[in-house]
């Protein structure tokens, strides 16, 4: 597994790449969110570790930047700061999960298994369903596509897994709780605030104009893609 490390205090970054590198993993590192844009950009990873606090330009920008260029890496901000409302800004601006400083190293590791494990299970889910629709709205998840009337609809990782697990659930309705934990291995109420963002982006991408929005909202119980509309 290929990670990319983008942390500016030497000292610390050289400490946890050498105890990724005994568990396997292959490490970059780069001092700046520059340089971590850059080489993302060079090299295929799996993983991306990114500092928030750095000079310069700073980890929510790279976090930012590598979403809206369409990356789909696990990218997992490390922090000094553990309050809820920083949480809710990384994990609503794309990123998977979010580590506060000092940490374990084998905490690290063992979340990082377990995002790509739940990763996997979304990619083999139903190995014979190839393609979930819903009316104009198509889903391949082979070529990791959506379309909407054919057109090609360019979504975020997490915008991806969100559709999947709605369209696979299809004529059910599906709780914030159960989406955050499925998508994110979230199960506290607390983070439904971050369902609800992720939701409002896709419809305002999937929707059509003059026509009811493909997933609906069932008041005080979740989100419904209709067995028999759309």
């Amino acid at each position: 597994m290929r990670l990319l490390m983008v942390e500016d205090d030497q000292k610390f970054s050289s400490f946890v790449k050498e105890g990724l590198s005994r568990e396997g993993f292959a490490v970059d590192n780069v001092p700046t969110a520059e340089e971590g844009v850059l080489l993302a950009g060079e090299n295929a990873y799996d993983v991306i570790l990114l500092d928030i606090g750095m000079p310069g330009k700073g980890g929510y920008w790279a976090l930012n930047t590598l979403r809206q260029s369409g990356h789909s890496e696990l990218i997992f901000m490390l922090t000094g700061k553990g309050g809820e409302q920083d949480k809710l800004l990384g994990l609503n601006n794309g990123a998977d999960d979010y580590i506060v400083k000092p940490f374990f190293l084998a905490e690290v590791v063992a979340r990082i298994r377990m995002r790509m494990r739940r990763r996997k299970e979304f990619a083999t889910k139903d190995p014979q369903i190839t393609v979930l629709t819903a009316g104009p709205l198509e889903l391949d998840l082979l070529k990791h596509r959506l379309t909407v009337n054919g057109n090609l609809v360019l979504i975020t990782p997490k915008e991806f897994m969100i559709l999947e697990y709605l369209l696979r659930h299809r004529g059910r309705v599906v709780t914030q709780n159960a989406l955050a934990q499925a998508v994110w291995s979230l199960d506290s109420e607390t983070w439904t605030n971050v369902v609800e963002v992720h939701i409002n982006r896709l419809r305002k991408k999937i929707d059509q104009d003059g026509q009811p929005s493909i997933i609906q909202t069932v008041r005080g119980s979740g989100y419904l893609i209709d067995a028999d509309g759309v």
